[in-house]
């Protein structure tokens, strides 16, 4: 993690949020997966506003409002239609680049870290709002990037028969 001017990527080096850009635009117009939309999230480097104490910054949704960031028909597809009694009411705006977050946040001090973190770090039920103020703009559904460990056993058959 790092904060106010460390780790930014050179222009002339490949950038792997310009590559999370173009997966969500691919995936907007059905050139993409959600799984490629998700694994260049997780590899990303992804910028945040920084609070005076450690944690998120998030938005406020209020129920049943016209003005909160409609789910992404992309991840939809990811967890189905919601399960959820009543859906989140709080978002973590994350930005692919120093020029989004002013877009959205005007000035102010900032973190960034891979996009895997911000998930590891969110609490359940508070969803990320990426690129608030871009044409690209996508909401992740918290439910949408749960892992859950899965234990697979096999058995061999050794040769004995009964």
């Amino acid at each position: 993690m790092c904060a106010d001017g460390g780790d930014i990527p050179r222009p002339e080096e490949p950038s792997v949020a310009a590559e999370l850009v173009d997966a969500v635009r691919r995936a907007k117009g059905g050139e993409a997966s959600p799984q490629d939309v998700f694994e260049a999230f997780l590899q990303a480097r992804l910028y945040c506003e920084r609070p005076e104490e450690p944690g998120f910054l998030t938005v406020p949704v209020p129920a049943g409002s016209d003005d909160a960031p409609p789910r992404s028909r992309l991840l939809d597809l990811i967890d189905g239609p919601s399960k959820e009694a009543d859906p989140p009411v709080r978002l973590v705006p994350v930005f692919s680049s120093l020029e989004q977050f002013a877009l959205f946040v005007g000035e102010g001090a900032w973190f960034s870290t891979t996009g895997a973190d911000v998930l590891n770090l969110l609490p359940p039920g508070v969803d990320v709002w990426l690129d608030p103020a871009a044409e690209h703009t996508v909401r992740l559904a918290s439910s949408a990037t749960k892992t859950e460990p899965v234990l697979h056993i096999s058995y061999r058959n050794r040769g004995r028969s009964a």
